[in-house]
């Protein structure tokens, strides 16, 4: 037998004749090559006309891929510039609050060594007063109550100068003297009663001048508080009695 040709539908290939020439007419050639059934093969032309309209669909087809790039990065590119613009943002605040922080820091740095150096030239001055004043005692009446008020001042001064610098025991030393010299002034039972109490673990000293205080001054404003210290120090002295009596007994049944 012979060899067999391919049959081609007849109808089918006038009507994918008609529709392309419709696509032609409304859409272009391009378009009209993209829409064939499978199987019909793009229509090729000799046509400088024809060909020159399909190198122009091409060309706008290519521009318009170009600008879909175009806006997918660029809408990417103002992510972007937005987030490190975010980020800046946060960066720049940060370093600010850093700024304050340090330059708060450097104030305060600056404040106590104003007040340090404020306190080392009281300190010259009231020890350089004292000093005077007790060169003088000599030819000053001790029963001068000025002369010892003004003494009493300057101890009081110079406990108060201990006490910032740590110096604990030498401030009670001044306070002391300081009650012996005016022992009519409450603030300077206070200061002893607080300092023995609060830093040298006296509470004997502490509950004696703290009811000193409000024997002198009995409408002061810190008197609860003042109270307050007077039953904690009972409390911390009779625990100590009772735990000297329990060894005391102990020792008794043991040697008994």
């Amino acid at each position: 037998m012979g060899k067999h040709n391919k049959v081609i539908d007849v109808k089918k290939l006038f009507a994918a004749g008609f529709a392309l020439m419709m696509l032609v007419s409304w859409g272009g050639l391009t378009y009209a090559q993209e829409a064939l059934p499978e199987g019909i093969p793009p229509v090729k032309t000799d046509d400088p006309a024809a060909q020159s309209q399909q190198e122009r669909e091409q060309f706008v087809k290519e521009i318009r891929r170009v600008e879909n790039l175009n806006r997918k990065y660029t809408k990417q590119i103002d992510e972007i510039k937005e987030l490190l613009a975010e980020k800046d943002a946060d960066f720049q605040n940060r370093m600010k609050e850093l700024e304050e922080k340090l330059a708060r820091q450097e104030d305060d740095q600056n404040k106590k060594a104003v007040a340090q150096e404020q306190i080392r030239q009281t300190a010259q001055e009231l020890e350089s007063k004292t000093n005077e004043m007790l060169s003088k005692g000599g030819d000053l009446d001790p029963e001068d109550q000025q002369f010892k008020d003004e003494l009493a001042k300057a101890h009081y001064n110079m406990g108060n100068i201990y006490y910032e610098r740590g110096e604990y025991q030498r401030a009670v030393v001044e306070y002391y003297q300081a009650v012996d010299l005016a022992p009519n002034d409450p603030d300077t039972h206070y200061n002893l009663a607080f300092v023995s109490g609060e830093y040298l673990s006296d509470q004997e000293t502490a509950l004696k001048h703290y009811q000193w205080y409000l024997y002198l001054k009995p409408n002061a404003d810190d008197s609860p508080l003042v109270n307050e210290k007077i039953i904690q120090a009972k409390l911390h002295l009779r625990s100590h009695v009772d735990s000297v009596l329990d060894k005391d007994n102990g020792h008794y049944n043991l040697t008994r």
